[in-house]
């Protein structure tokens, strides 16, 4: 013996009626069935508009209209009780419009006409399918008590009123939910969502094998897929974690339903009415120790009572419990700071006005006496809820879900666990519940993390980037790391979540398709998207776009840059924006601003941690001067090396930015700062490799002649440093607290001696290594290595992968 229900969303459309007589037609030959009928969907709701319209002495006929007009579609014209309700509902309404009040006798008798003609409807067609079943008036089905408009079932007086037809020949029956009588006989409504309350206490009543929600969705899902596409069925839930999902906003069943299944012991089916033959959920006592689930319910406030008084006054909760109670406002959840300074409680925001009036009347004394200095409210929060039974068996759940709620740059606002261990619940603003959600459900649920990027800069390394991104999803699928390309600009235009990101014409796309933007819709990305893991990668060579970062951080992004002028500005904002990532539980990489591939900046960080110190530095770091270099030792004049160089694309449009050696300053800097020298840019030591002065009275037209009247200067260089073994390099130096980029003549055994024809090589004196130095060598230029070093940068704002849930 089976009960079943259907709910108002199975009711959309006549075919849906259909669905659910095929359900019944199959169960029905089977076994003894009873069906319990929701409304048609949106019947309840423009019921109570209609009501509304009615007391405030407005039409409402147009609403009515539109209900029977609904059921015309699912029934014949001479369907009967449908004239008959219809007409009792008009009549009720226009005396509730000419006394200008509702009394709840007469809305729940309007409520009424929902599930009685719903079941009329489903009577009729069964029969119409050759069936023979039994219409149950609510009257005859189940006794309640309470309150007219949200009643509680009496089960005992319920299973005697059912007694009668247990066990007869009787193997279908039709009964309205929703509805039931006091043992008076007057009609009781048993509040939203009562038709899953009315199917629950029925199966009990009359000791059913199994109850059957039928609903469009096959079961219980990890979290609503409406946010997270991914979420997972679940098979098997137990009744203590259907109560909890269900109280924090899952809709699949409502709470009130699972305590009649959980005193009756049984098991209750959720299932796909339209899909019959999937397995759906199955709740029962037990279930396996994962955890289950996230949920979230919007429209919260949460009230804060605090003053001195709390501390160590017995009472307190039992005095908010009793105030809350006597206004019949349910409290969600509570939570007391552990110097007992303050409480908080979420209740439903309609409800705050009324709870803070309660609370001021209860603490009147205490407000008077300044023992008690707030009673106050935060609206529209949301209560965002990790489920499952696993909580009881799982160490660090908490600070998982922590983690990924402050990952995803949200704020949360109260935290409770409750005593039964099933459930954590967080307070945060409603803006940031689907984000939190979505947040939450990969870090517990998701076998993929998530790389959200926006490239800034579009020349050769953002560029070859994308193609490394596309050469490498394959791969990077395989370990589960999906990377998508949210977002690619140059400073004109940008391109939003394109397809054509993802491919080889991203270019074409950017140019036809890209539309000018501002630092504020870039901002808004994150939200706008739902992205759980944005990356901002910035491959210009901007400076004002540098001080951007904080922006972007604030906002919730990790920082890739291969832009070096954010970590070259003055100290204070070198320190500010590492603070900023530390508050916001953001990441600001950077490996490729000095040695663009090379790991020298992760290298140099280790060593730092580990209780490293820093003796001397030596560096090659540029490309284009270690190739100029190079090109001089080769008997090259000083002109046509750096012709040579900027022919081969090592040096910048404007060589004189090479050779001004400020970039090398730049990349010197930002070691020393690493190592915790707090220095600025004037405090590096600059000779550069074309005189300032000519540097700034030459034309770039005219920059070959300039150069030639320094080929002299440096072939006699160049001689005498042969003449005594030695080599020229330009080298970046840090020694006894100084720091200088000078061309140095090094002697033939040098680490960097042999450093030349663009590569990059950095030498390392620590304590841990000497008297022989650490040395990392490599082309430190170049539009592969240097989008590489990015590459990589982008894949470490990835968290560490964990155990899945």
């Amino acid at each position: 013996m089976k009960v079943h229900k259907f709910g108002g969303s199975s009711l959309k459309q006549p075919d849906g009626l259909a669905q659910c007589v095929t359900v019944i037609e199959h169960f029905s030959r089977k076994e003894i069935t009873w069906v319990v009928m929701s409304a048609l969907y949106g019947v309840t709701d423009q019921l109570l508009a209609a009501i509304r319209q009615a007391t405030a002495g407005q039409a409402f006929d147009a609403l009515l209209d539109d209900i029977e007009a609904m059921h015309r579609e699912f029934c014949p014209s001479d369907f009967a009780p449908l004239d008959a309700l219809i007409e009792q509902a008009r009549n009720r309404l226009e005396g509730i419009r000419l006394l200008g009040a509702c009394p709840d006798s007469a809305q729940v008798e309007i409520l009424a006409a929902g599930e009685r003609l719903s079941a009329q409807l489903f009577l009729q067609a069964l029969t119409a399918k050759g069936l023979a079943p039994r219409y149950l008036p609510h009257d005859q089905a189940l006794i309640a008590a309470g309150s007219a408009l949200d009643a509680v079932v009496d089960l005992d007086a319920s299973r005697e009123q059912l007694k009668p037809l247990i066990g007869t020949t009787e193997r279908l029956v039709v009964t309205p939910g929703f509805i039931a009588c006091d043992r008076d006989g007057q009609l009781l409504t048993l509040g939203r969502n009562g038709t899953d309350y009315s199917a629950s206490c029925l199966a009990a009543a009359i000791q059913a094998d199994r109850c059957m929600i039928w609903k469009e969705v096959d079961g219980i899902y990890s979290a609503n897929p409406e946010l997270v596409p991914s979420a997972r069925r679940l098979p098997q839930v137990s009744y203590a974690e259907a109560m909890e999902l269900s109280h924090f906003g899952a809709k699949v069943i409502g709470a009130k339903a699972i305590a009649p299944l959980i005193g009756g012991k049984i098991p209750c089916e959720i299932r796909d009415v339209g899909r019959p033959d999937n397995p759906g959920t199955l709740i029962a006592k037990d279930s396996d120790t994962s955890i289950k689930g996230l949920t979230s319910l919007d429209g919260i406030s949460l009230i804060t009572i605090a003053g001195p008084g709390l501390r160590g006054s017995i009472g307190v909760a039992n005095r908010v419990f009793g105030a809350m109670a006597t206004h019949r406002i349910s409290v969600l959840s509570i939570v007391q700071s552990s110097s007992e300074y303050s409480i908080s409680l979420a209740v439903m925001q309609a409800d705050y006005e009324a709870a803070i009036a309660a609370l001021e009347s209860v603490f009147h004394f205490e407000r008077i006496h300044q023992l008690i200095t707030r009673i106050d409210a935060m609206n529209d929060r949301s209560i965002v809820s990790l489920v499952g039974n696993g909580l009881w068996h799982r160490k660090g759940v908490a600070a998982r879900l922590l983690s990924a709620v402050a990952a995803a740059s949200i704020n949360v606002e109260a935290i409770a666990q409750g005593p039964s261990e099933r459930a954590i619940t967080l307070v945060i603003k409603r803006e940031h519940a689907a984000m939190a959600v979505r947040a939450c459900h990969e870090a517990f649920f998701s076998e993929k993390q998530h790389l959200d990027v926006l490239l800034f800069g579009c020349g050769n390394v953002g560029a070859t980037l994308l193609a490394q991104f596309r050469r490498q999803r394959t791969q990077l699928l395989d370990q589960n790391i999906a990377l998508n390309i949210r977002a690619v600009a140059n400073s004109r235009q940008w391109l939003v979540d394109h397809p054509e990101l993802a491919g080889d014409s991203w270019d074409r796309a950017l140019e036809t398709h890209g539309e000018s933007y501002r630092l504020e819709e870039v901002l808004a990305l994150k939200q706008k998207l739902g992205l759980i893991n944005p990356v901002m990668i910035d491959c210009t060579a901007s400076p004002a776009f540098a001080l951007q970062y904080a922006d972007f951080v604030r906002h919730g992004f990790n920082v890739v840059a291969a832009n070096k002028h954010a970590n070259t500005q003055t100290f204070d904002d070198y320190r500010s924006l590492r603070q900023l990532c530390r508050k916001h539980f953001r990441q600001f990489l950077y490996e490729t601003n000095v040695g663009a591939g090379l790991p020298l900046l992760d290298t140099l960080q280790g060593l730092m941690r580990s209780g490293d110190r820093l003796i001397e530095f030596n560096g090659v770091l540029s490309g284009s001067l270690s190739l100029i270099c190079g090109l001089l030792e080769d008997g090259q004049s000083f002109s046509e090396a750096v012709a040579d160089a900027r022919a081969r694309g090592f040096t910048e449009p404007d060589p004189r930015e090479d050779l001004s050696g400020n970039d090398v300053a730049r990349k010197l800097l930002i070691i020393a700062r690493e190592v915790g020298m707090t220095l600025e840019l004037d405090d590096i030591e600059v000779e550069p490799m074309m005189p300032a002065q000519l540097a700034d009275e030459t034309s770039l037209e005219d920059l070959d002649d300039a150069l030639a009247q320094l080929n002299r200067d440096y072939a006699e260089r160049v001689a005498d440093a042969r003449a005594e073994g030695r080599v020229l390099r330009y080298i970046a130096s840090i020694n006894d607290g100084r720091c200088r980029v000078s061309l140095q003549a090094l002697d033939a055994t040098h680490p960097l001696a042999a450093i030349r024809d663009g590569e990059n090589a950095l030498a390392l004196h620590t304590e841990y290594y000497q008297p022989i130095p650490m040395v990392l060598r490599g082309y430190g230029a170049g539009a592969e290595v240097t989008a590489a070093g990015v590459f990589g940068d982008v894949l470490r704002t990835l968290k560490q992968p964990l155990e899945i849930y």
